[in-house]
């Protein structure tokens, strides 16, 4: 109860401040900052998904010759980087798709 209060008077004061100063916020910028963490996010998340899939023993983990890097999300398996490569090639894609969507835009 005191962290879920703790989190909705954290959450208010954000709510708060962004208000306030949201004239002087470059959205543009901020946007494009947290859709890049997003991204970020997916593929470090994918590689810890797989990893535990792995270790449950439900996706089969064909090894390679490197040390892991759990921060990141980097396990030395053919699986778990294949994953991650897909989701990378996804989120290049669609940032492929949406700027060529925004220049066909400005020339129309």
């Amino acid at each position: 109860v005191g962290g879920a209060l703790a989190a909705a008077l954290l959450l208010a004061g954000i709510g708060i401040v962004i208000f306030k100063y949201s004239v002087r916020l470059p959205l543009g910028t901020f946007f494009g900052a947290t859709s890049a963490l997003l991204g970020v996010l997916a593929v470090v998340f994918t590689g810890h998904g797989v990893a535990a899939l792995q270790e449950a023993g439900l996706v089969r983990a064909s090894g390679l010759d490197f040390d892991p890097v759990p921060l990141i999300g980097l396990y030395p398996t053919v699986q778990s980087l294949a994953a991650q490569l897909a989701v990378l090639a996804v989120l290049i894609g669609g940032y492929w798709w949406t700027r060529r969507s925004a220049l066909r835009m400005r020339v129309a």
